[in-house]
């Protein structure tokens, strides 16, 4: 069973800007076939992925983060934060801040097996499973869904792990990698050996996430942006769109004392 963590910050930071995100169609498995780790193309097509891919080391930036919601009317939330990675732990850490006063309200540590919450209004910290995150709009009690794994995989690099993985099957034809994991099938699509989109569709879950990036020319990692989608398999509408631009990065290493609450 997928554990969550809740952000209950909706509505709260509101913004009366209004501006479009940008809404991804989904593409979907391709019709051509997929061979096992192992083929010979898999091979070529793998080695061409890790010899293009930074060794994406450690990072520290500032992001705005756009969630635009559908139900029960079209409303738009905006915030800020911060974002650290370590190349030597892969754990990420993000405070996120309301856009107006810049006052840190959350705090996330996570890795890939684990995520770490704590609202700095409290001294509790919540350990969960890497998983969802759910975002909870307290007056109206709705919850949107945001999947955590695609962003963590995009901002960390992670995904070249997941690639490897000898239960991985390609189609490098189309520049794909599909793989299915306990919670859901990943596929991965490439662009000249850069990852640019990754779709995910999980029964366990109900939903179907689109996460797809932005990068410099110069710079691929970390990305200029992220934008996912998530909609319900069961009614195929959109729950949420999520934009995160990133900005000042900075490549440097991090203090291990900057992972901790």
């Amino acid at each position: 069973m997928v554990r969550v963590v809740i952000f209950v910050f909706i509505l709260f930071f509101g913004s009366c800007q209004s501006t479009e995100v940008e809404d991804p169609n989904f593409l979907g498995k391709a019709e051509g076939k997929y061979l096992p780790a192992k083929d010979t193309s898999s091979q070529t097509f793998l080695k061409q992925v890790l010899d293009k891919n930074p060794d994406f080391p450690s990072f520290k930036s500032d992001f705005s983060m756009q969630i635009q919601t559908f139900v029960p009317k079209k409303d738009n939330v905006y915030l800020d934060g911060k974002v650290y990675f370590s190349k030597e732990t892969k754990q990420v850490k993000i405070q996120l801040m309301d856009s107006f006063f810049g006052m840190v309200f959350s705090e996330l540590i996570a890795n890939a097996d684990q995520i770490q919450l704590k609202p700095t209004s409290t001294k509790e910290i919540q350990t969960l499973p890497m998983g969802d995150i759910l975002i909870q709009d307290p007056n109206s009690g709705k919850k949107y869904t945001i999947p955590f794994p695609v962003i963590y995989s995009y901002l960390t690099g992670n995904y070249i792990n997941e690639i490897q993985n000898q239960k991985a099957r390609f189609n490098a034809n189309d520049s794909r990698v599909y793989l299915t994991k306990q919670d859901g099938e990943y596929e991965y699509f490439f662009t000249e050996g850069n990852l640019d989109r990754l779709e995910l569709t999980s029964g366990k879950r109900g939903l179907k996430a689109i996460a797809i990036v932005k990068s410099n020319q110069k710079q691929t990692h970390p990305p200029k942006e992220i934008t996912t989608k998530v909609v319900s398999l069961d009614t195929e509408k959109e729950n949420v769109l999520i934009q995160i631009k990133l900005k000042k990065s900075q490549i440097t290493e991090v203090s291990s004392q900057v992972f901790r609450f």
